[in-house]
């Protein structure tokens, strides 16, 4: 059985969707968890009725001994799960017909411990990109290169297998991105032993005033986002992840910061970013501050930079 959770908050107006395209799979033995994390608008009557009409489906209300936040539901949802291989999915989002069917079929054939479909993003007017445009034919699954968007996926297309879903989870109170990120980073440390399926099996729903619209409206958005994805990464793998990898995430936070300096913006955790410099990079990481003073002042300072990250 696929066990697929869902953590949701005021999703009325698109929930009844992604729960209809998933109660119409050609596959038919999961069971949908919805974890509401305090929703106000009317969810709560849209999923109950799929939970009254369909067994598959279940609805739970995160309780207030859980932190509120989409990965503190999602981990919680993961508590009631009861298949052999699980599938996180966001509540705004559509599967395609045979979504289920293909990725189980892939991962059985291939005798995988995960499997990951491509998508393609939608407005309420038309299809738009892939949100990671790689050739699913010769990337290479690597953490390494997950961190480098070498090879990439959102958390939606994932089907995993239980023995290595037990293992991870998501880091609650930091940004969504982030959170996939490291959930997918820290898989690939337990196992490259996947298949990128490349066929498109979900549509994702892009709102106005998302974080991905936004960073595209304005690029000290993404920069900031990016910058920090990146360093919260790198803070959370320091005794787990490859040297290489600590270094390579911080120094393109250091680039990153470089650039919103430049253009008259202070970079946030500033302290936090000195101290892991000094770690991985030794003690020219101290000069960081100094040289994010001078960029900010001058325009000037990027051979600082290079020199603290080299």
């Amino acid at each position: 059985m696929i066990s697929i959770i869902i953590a949701t908050y005021n999703r009325a107006n698109y929930i009844a969707e992604t729960l209809t395209a998933i109660q119409n799979q050609t596959y038919g033995d999961f069971e949908c968890i919805v974890v509401d994390d305090g929703s106000t608008d009317h969810t709560e009557e849209i999923v109950q009725e799929f939970e009254k009409t369909d067994a598959r489906f279940r609805y739970i209300v995160r309780p207030d001994s859980v932190p509120k936040g989409a990965n503190y539901s999602r981990n919680y949802g993961y508590t009631f799960a009861r298949g052999s291989y699980i599938k996180f999915f966001d509540s705004d989002d559509v599967m395609l017909p045979h979504h289920l069917e293909v990725s189980l079929k892939h991962m059985k054939e291939g005798d995988y411990d995960f499997v990951v479909g491509d998508c393609i993003n939608f407005n309420e007017d038309e299809f738009l990109e892939r949100p990671y445009e790689i050739d699913r034919e010769t990337a290479v699954l690597s953490a390494m290169n997950f961190a480098q968007f070498k090879t990439a996926w959102i958390t939606n297309d994932l089907l995993v297998s239980r023995e290595y879903a037990d293992q991870i989870s998501f880091v609650g109170g930091i940004r969504d991105q982030a959170t996939e990120y490291q959930y997918n980073i820290k898989l690939l440390l337990l196992t490259e032993n996947g298949y990128l399926i490349n066929e498109i099996l979900t549509h994702r729903r892009i709102h106005d005033g998302g974080v991905v619209e936004m960073a595209k409206k304005d690029m000290n958005v993404f920069k900031i986002t990016a910058a920090d994805n990146y360093l919260v990464t790198a803070d959370y793998f320091k005794k787990t992840g490859s040297v290489e990898m600590i270094r390579w995430l911080l120094s393109s936070q250091v680039i990153l910061n470089f650039e919103l300096a430049r253009g008259k913006v202070i970079p946030k955790k500033i302290w936090k970013t000195t101290s892991l410099l000094t770690t991985f990079f030794g003690a020219k990481g101290l000069l960081y501050p100094l040289a994010l003073a001078v960029t900010f002042m001058t325009g000037k300072g990027y051979f600082l930079m290079k020199y603290i990250r080299s």
